[in-house]
Order: structure tokens, then sequence, then C-alpha cells
């Protein structure tokens, strides 16, 4: 398995992006992708066991410190009726992303499948689209000249038919991931429900990972 620290750093998004008819024109490419990938992500199943967070860590192999997923933990009610509450966080692959606008060099961009990724042959690590993210996603590599990285749903992982490592970690099946065109299982009845909400819902920002909210009907963490 292509780790995926080298597939950027030698230009393999380059290379993955013909295999899947990318990087050929924003609209050529969009108009021949196959997929649209999502993730849903159910609170009420997460137990904060922090595994998706480790898998991705292992996988990604990402600079001290820094991490593409985290687990917000969070407190509601009082004592003797408290609860913990956990909330997985990540870039949220926004349709109408704040990043891509603020790259300077054009290294941020959609793909057509609607995976935001970061061309680090072209990026300055100037840090705009850091400043940019509304969800603090992003973050500067400082063993790659400060080449600014985030999630993008483990795309080396997707090339060989595998989820992304945060899914397959997750016992609690609290992650699901699919394809929009055609989904399957769990991720096409829960893209059913009526209760599906984006995080911090308040800036109107369409993605593409939605969360089922605490049964409760709190907050849960997600403004």
């Amino acid at each position: 398995m292509i780790a995926r620290r080298s597939f950027l750093k030698k230009g393999g998004l380059a290379g993955v992006l013909a295999i899947f008819g990318w990087g050929i024109g924003e609209e050529a490419a969009r108009a021949s992708s196959p997929h649209k990938w999502a993730m849903i992500i159910d609170l009420n199943r997460c137990c904060g066991c922090q595994s998706c967070v480790i898998a991705c860590k292992a996988q990604n192999k990402t600079a001290s410190g820094e991490f593409l997923t985290n687990v917000l933990s969070f407190e509601e009610g009082v004592y003797p009726k408290a609860n913990n509450l956990f909330v997985p966080v990540q870039c949220n692959q926004c349709e109408d992303a704040p990043c891509v606008k603020a790259c300077p060099e054009k290294a941020t961009y959609q793909l057509a499948n609607g995976i935001v990724v970061t061309d680090w042959n072209v990026c300055t690590g100037e840090g705009d689209c850091i400043a940019a993210c509304p969800y603090g996603a992003r973050f500067l590599d400082p063993r790659f000249n400060n080449r600014s990285d985030k999630c993008d749903f483990c795309l080396n992982r997707l090339e060989q038919g595998l989820q992304p490592a945060c899914v397959e970690a997750c016992s609690e099946n609290a992650r699901l991931f699919g394809d929009l065109n055609d989904p399957e299982g769990e991720l096409k009845t829960y893209l059913e429900r009526k209760d599906l909400v984006h995080r911090k819902p308040g800036l109107n920002i369409a993605s593409r990972i939605w969360y089922v909210p605490i049964a409760s009907g709190k907050g849960g963490g997600l403004s």
C-alpha cells in the first residue's frame, strides 16, 4: 500500500487523477466522474474510543502533534445526569469550500467526486487556506516545506477500492461512507433521515459530511 505522504510528495495525486478521469479540466472531470463520495457520522454511536484518530494517524503518518481527524469531547447536563458527548471532526469536503477560494496558487481545488485536495507540487505553504477554513481542519506540515495538509477521505485507499482508514477502524459503525451516486446498505438508509445536519450549521456551508445529532436533541457539540 502506498503511504499517503509519499503518494503526495512524489506526484501520485496526478496519477490517481488520471486513473479516475480527474485532472482533465473541472467541467470535463465533473461530467465524467462516476462517484460522489460522502460520509455520515452518527453521534449516537460514537463512544469516543479514538480508534478513528489512531487509524488515521497510522495511515497518513502526519506530523507530530497534528491529526487529520480528531474526536472532540463535551459534557452536557448536570451531575448526576451529566453525559459525555463525542464529536469526530475533520475536513468536511465543503461543496463551495472557503479554502479553495482563498488559495492564491490554486493549489487547493475540488475533484469531480466532491473531495477537496491540495496539490503539493503547487502549494507554497502561505497558509491562506488554513485561515479560511472555519473548522480548523488544516495545518502546515513542517517536514515538507510547510505544505498545507488535511483529510482527503484517504484518496489513495479509495484508489484501491478501500474505505477511509477512520471508517474501517470504527468498531461502533458510527461512520458510514459511500457513493451518493449509488448508495448502499446503511448509508442509503441514513440518507433518508430528516435529521441529518452539517457541522456548524449556522454557517450554511453544504458539505459531504453529515451528522446524526444526539437523540436528546441537544447541541451535541455541532455548533
